[in-house]
Formats: structure tokens, C-alpha cells, sequence
């Protein structure tokens, strides 16, 4: 596709739009970055490279419809730039942390993002009355909070968000509520062990397999290979469940221990592709279900030694 036929015949309609709806709108150039970016309320900046080279990859009568969905998130983003960012009170008051895949935030506007364990990143995201708003980079360069500042305010409002259920389910206990943040209670086991007087002398056993829900179970070390496979076998149903219901909002397939010395691993290979029926077939057959839990279960040396495993 010409530049010149996206930049004066297709980026116009976006423009228009946002224009109609009550924006002002100017079109910038950073040269040093070689980025492209939209100046909305001459306040908001909005980089649009993403938006530039699907324009550019597609033909004319597509254009229309790469450029529609825009529209909204560019309003939404532009009055939460206005309205919370840069309030710092609002912000400290609006602010939560959320577990994404790395896959998701690959993207460099998602530089920020905090690693974990089994191939999780930790974000920050806004509990709006609109749908969940995670933010970028570019947004936080524009914030007057410093990033940790930022991830202590959201990581203690995600730790206080209130719990709507709490119900046993095999060997878990399982906390979910409405909130797409619960899954991020997660991120401070600590906090989640204190607010809900769990006692796990010899580590916790938890999983996040949706962003609604998070399950929980002190390891046990009398009976830890038992307990080990019974996690495994009732971890798997949420999984499926939700695979089922919206594939997108899986977060997480692993099984995860924290130690007492306040260390986070995967015990489990979740991404094995040889047992990927384990989460995508509810009629799997008992002797299948064995030979994808002996592949899936997979703890580390030094956990081995912990529990005195083979």
C-alpha cells in the first residue's frame, strides 16, 4: 500500500471521527524514534505505528474497519488520561496490578511490565466502569507517579479487593469475585496468606487459571505425591472450563509453589504440547489422563529435594 494514499486518503477518516465526536486532533512525528502519533485534546498522546502498518499491509475497502474500533478506545483513552492520570490521587485511588501472559505484553508499549515465573508478567491496569484498561508505556512516561510508586499503589488495592466467594473444590480453596484483578492477589502471597489466615508451614500450592479466580492449597508434605497428582487432576477442570467458555481469558495452565522463604516456581510444564488433551478434552480416558499428569507434573530438582521426592 502507497504511505501517501494512507497518511491523505485513510488516516482522514480516523481523524474525522475523532474531530466529530468532540476531539481535537493533530498528527505528529517523533524523527529520534521514527513513531507516529496522534495529539488528541493537546493533551493525549496516542501512538498509532500499530494502527500505520496494519494500514499499510491492507487493502483500501479494509480500511474503514481497522480503523473503527480505534475510535472508542482513543475517546475512553483520552478522557482517562484527562481524568486519572493526571490526578495522583485518583490514580493512587483507581490503580491495580493484573497477570498477563508474556505473550501479551511482548509488545514494547508493554516494556514496564514485571516478570514472573511460568511465563507471567505482571501489569497495571485501571478499575474503571468500562472495561478493564491496562496501560502503556506511553501513558506512564506521562504520569507524575513514579513506576514503583505505581505498582505499590495498585499491588496493595489489588491485595484489599474484596473476595464475593470462597469455596472448597478438592484440594483448593478456590477465591474468585467479578473482578478481573483477582488473579494479581497472586502477586503478594504474603498479603493473601495474612488477610485469609492461611497456614502453610511448609509452602502453598496455588493456581490462576482465570483473572476472576485464583485456587490455593497449603503443600502438604506427608502426602506430597498424592497431593501433587490431586492437584493436577481437579487444576485441570477451571482450565477446560474457561477454554471452553472464553479461550481468551485463560491465564494460566501452571500449578505454582511458594516456599516459605518467599521463592515463586512453576511445578508443572503447562505449554508441553504432548499434553495439551489434558486441557482441551473433558472425555479424556483414565489412562491418558496418567500419561499427560506424569508429563505435566514436572517440580524442580531443589523442590524434589524439599519433599524428599524421587
Amino acid at each position: 500500500m502507497d504511505p501517501d494514499y494512507v497518511f491523505n486518503k485513510a488516516l482522514p477518516y480516523l481523524t474525522g471521527r475523532l474531530e466529530d465526536a468532540g476531539l481535537t486532533v493533530q498528527i505528529g512525528f517523533n524523527k529520534t524514534e521514527r513513531t507516529m502519533f496522534l495529539l488528541l485534546n493537546d493533551s493525549v498522546k496516542c501512538g498509532i505505528n500499530q494502527l500505520i502498518n496494519e494500514l499499510l499491509d491492507a487493502e483500501p475497502d479494509a480500511h474503514h474497519d481497522l480503523m473503527d474500533p480505534w475510535v472508542p478506545y482513543l475517546i475512553e483513552r483520552t478522557r482517562i488520561d484527562e481524568t486519572i492520570l493526571n490526578k495522583p490521587d485518583e490514580l493512587r485511588r483507581l490503580i491495580r496490578t493484573e497477570f498477563c501472559t508474556a505473550d501479551t505484553v511482548a509488545h514494547p508499549q508493554f516494556s514496564y511490565a514485571r516478570q514472573y515465573p511460568g511465563g507471567l508478567a505482571l501489569t497495571l491496569s485501571l478499575d474503571c466502569p468500562t472495561p478493564l484498561f491496562r496501560l502503556k508505556d506511553e501513558q506512564l512516561a506521562q504520569c507524575p507517579l513514579s513506576i514503583d510508586e505505581l505498582f505499590h499503589c495498585a499491588q496493595k488495592n489489588t491485595d484489599d479487593l474484596p473476595i464475593e466467594r470462597i469455596q472448597q473444590f478438592g484440594p483448593f480453596t478456590c477465591l474468585s469475585a467479578q473482578s478481573p484483578f483477582v488473579t494479581a492477589k497472586a502477586a503478594n502471597i504474603p498479603a493473601l496468606m495474612s488477610r485469609f489466615q492461611i497456614q502453610a508451614p511448609h509452602g502453598l500450592f496455588f493456581t490462576i487459571p482465570a483473572n476472576h479466580m485464583m485456587y490455593y492449597a497449603p503443600a502438604d508434605p506427608a502426602n506430597i505425591s498424592k497431593q501433587l497428582w490431586d492437584l493436577a487432576i481437579f487444576g485441570r477442570v477451571p482450565v477446560l472450563t474457561t477454554t471452553k467458555q472464553r479461550p481468551e481469558a485463560v491465564v494460566s495452565r501452571d500449578i505454582f509453589y511458594y516456599s516459605p522463604e518467599g521463592t515463586y516456581e512453576p511445578i508443572t510444564q503447562g505449554d508441553n504440547p504432548a499434553i495439551q488433551e489434558l486441557f482441551t478434552n473433558q472425555d479424556i480416558d483414565a489412562e491418558t489422563v496418567r500419561t499427560c499428569v506424569d508429563q505435566y507434573l514436572s517440580p524442580s530438582p531443589a523442590f524434589r529435594a524439599r519433599f524428599d521426592l524421587p
